[in-house]
């Protein structure tokens, strides 16, 4: 989330004052890009690995800040929740074997990670949504405690004016509200930074955007969310509505959401972007020592820009404008939608991938642009995201499918860019090798989840499922094996913790979520069919606002075997429900079933019913 030094607008003068030296801030950047300020170069490289953290049962920890304690390495750094880090890596120059070096550290940065996270009995992982994240893990208790983290979540929440809100539609559907911004922590991504002329800077930037949507369907990591199957790269949507300051009841005018990829294509200067930025989103963030960036270019300093590079770092698009400054000031496109993992060797074919492709644009890209309709290429992009790698995308006006493009066309591509760029030749073929052997064996990181979690799903809950992938994505990992070649056969580490009774059971884990429920207001005689319909032995009963507040069972139900059209649920219910959460541990689960006498029991978290747990579901853990 970038720089600490930051705190609220209190008031307009605040706000005025913030504007004030943005608006320097743009007057001092043209007039470096006028007077050739900004280096050509050397390129380098760089990135940021965003990584999750788990306890001992794979579930999110909120140990972060201990973790980076031990480690002690000003490579690491905090993120928004507790259960998130981010590494960042050195530049590089782009040549020969920058690239394998890039991996040679990721891998030794992850090891000191490993190292410092397994003294609290926790790992770390790559992962572009965390499996076994639930909605506890939104709580206030896991946002680091950071006054940034804490002033960006007020002030975006008071700038939409109600609960930010999740509607993801794909094999499940997801909705969820929630008042703070922590639905981004759900997020990680890998994030690309490439150093680029100025004067090449337009071309590469509409570049940058046309070859998102392929880059992104072979690479997509994200498909699962809360246990529901939704988009290829989840994450895309996910970001997108976790900081969408625009309130459905207030959206009769087109506006961009702050996380948005695009509206046109770039003209004539990368101010463009700062400017349109600062036109379309209120500022959020200001801080105490803004500098007038027009006078230190004048007494021969390189200015910061801080007050622009703050508002910018509070709007979020995919391929995004960065300025570096310092003795030698440059710009980079920094390649956002990525996702961490599935390994880090994956990440680095993905990074190779990449950079191939933007140096080597078209030739006549600046005269092709004219013809190609810039919603298309967003277009494209939301099917990647969607589809992953079953895309078909409509590419200069033809229809082909991601497989056939990335092939027959953006690999030859990426090569040759490699290769103009003196790039070492082994790591050309190993990392561009990896690419093409996702595509021939249709495995990414989306199809190899949904793949095992569907497999793991007929013989297990969805929470031991979860569980026992990201075990799997641990130790594949740890021996950095591409994705392409991560077995579908699903082999056990986990489950052996499991029939050895090492890992503590709770309710979640034999729960049903698959439940009928009625309103009190539910006729009994519609009752009594959905017993005999659905051959069930509990009914859950909820009032209008959809909180439990009773209980039918069949033993209830045939104490009113005659027909009564003026009975309702509510006139038979139980009233005093005996309810328990996800986390109650199922030796707790079990003494109460025994102790009341009852063969069911709700689930619920906030007085709202999650699922329901019977004597039927625990037969096999009673029977161990």
């Amino acid at each position: 989330m970038g720089d600490f030094r930051v705190r609220a607008i209190k008031d307009k003068t605040d706000r005025h004052n913030m504007y004030a030296h943005a608006l320097r801030d743009i007057e001092a950047f043209n007039l470096m890009w006028k007077e050739n300020l900004i280096i050509d170069g050397p390129i380098h490289i760089g990135a940021e690995q965003e990584l999750c953290l788990v306890n001992e049962h794979f579930l999110p920890s909120n140990s972060a800040l201990k973790v980076l304690d031990i480690i002690n390495d000003e490579h690491y750094t905090n993120e928004l929740g507790l259960f998130n880090m981010e590494i960042n890596l050195d530049p590089d120059r782009l040549e020969n074997s920058c690239f394998s070096k890039q991996e040679h550290d990721l891998l030794n940065l992850l090891d000191k990670g490993r190292l410092a996270a397994a003294q609290l009995n926790e790992e770390i992982l790559m992962a572009g949504i965390l499996p076994t994240l639930d909605v506890k893990h939104l709580d206030f208790d896991y946002m680091t405690p950071i006054p940034r983290y804490q002033t960006l979540s007020k002030m975006l929440h008071g700038i939409r004016g109600t609960d930010f809100e999740i509607y993801l539609q794909g094999v499940d559907d997801f909705m969820l509200s929630l008042g703070s911004v922590l639905f981004e922590a759900c997020n990680t991504s890998f994030q690309l930074h490439l150093q680029l002329k100025p004067k090449e800077f337009v071309d590469k930037f509409n570049w940058s955007q046309m070859i998102s949507a392929p880059v992104l369907a072979v690479g997509t990591n994200s498909p699962l969310l809360f246990g529901r199957e939704l988009w290829s790269e989840s994450r895309i949507a996910l970001f997108k509505q976790s900081l969408d300051t625009r309130n459905s009841k207030n959206h009769l005018r087109r506006k961009i959401p702050r996380v948005y990829f695009g509206d046109e294509w770039l003209k004539d200067s990368p101010i463009e972007l700062w400017k349109n930025e600062l036109i379309r989103f209120p500022l959020i963030i200001t801080s105490d020592d803004l500098k007038d960036s027009v006078n230190e270019l004048h007494k021969g300093e390189i200015p910061e820009l801080r007050a622009i590079r703050l508002h910018n770092g509070t709007t979020y698009t995919w391929n995004r404008l960065c300025y570096g400054p310092g003795k030698s000031p440059h710009i980079r496109i920094e390649c956002r939608y990525l996702p961490a993992g599935p390994s880090a060797v994956d990440e680095i074919a993905n990074f190779v991938f990449w950079v191939g492709l933007m140096n080597n644009a078209p030739a006549n890209w600046s005269e092709e642009i004219k013809q190609i309709n810039f919603r298309s290429v967003k277009a494209n992009f939301i099917k990647a995201a969607r589809t992953g790698i079953e895309s078909v995308f409509n590419w200069k006006g033809k229809k082909i499918s991601a497989k056939e493009l990335i092939l027959e066309e953006l690999l030859p591509m990426a090569e040759q860019g490699l290769q103009q760029l003196n790039i070492n030749a082994h790591d050309i073929r190993k990392y561009l090798g990896i690419i093409a052997k996702r595509l021939e064996k249709n495995q990414n990181g989306s199809q190899w989840t949904i793949d095992s979690y569907r497999k793991l799903s007929l013989k297990h809950s969805q929470n031991i499922a979860k569980q026992e992938i990201v075990a799997q994505m641990i130790e594949y990992q740890k021996q950095n094996v591409p994705v392409h070649e991560w077995d579908k056969q699903i082999s056990s580490y986990m489950l052996d913790i499991i029939d050895n009774k090492q890992i503590e059971y709770t309710a979640a884990h034999f729960m049903s979520t698959k439940i009928f429920a009625v309103r009190e207001d539910t006729s009994l005689g519609f009752v009594k069919a959905i017993f005999k319909w659905k051959n069930i032995h509990h009914l859950p009963v909820e009032n209008k606002d959809g909180l439990l507040t009773g209980i039918i069972t069949d033993g209830l139900l045939n104490k009113h075997k005659e027909e009564n059209s003026n009975q309702f649920a509510a006139d038979i219910m139980k009233r005093d429900v005996i309810s328990i959460d996800r986390d109650t541990k199922i030796e707790q689960v079990i003494s109460i079933l025994e102790n009341n006498q009852l063969s069911g029991v709700p689930v619920v978290r906030n007085q709202k019913l999650v699922g329901i747990i019977t004597k039927n579901d625990l037969i096999g853990f009673m029977n161990q």
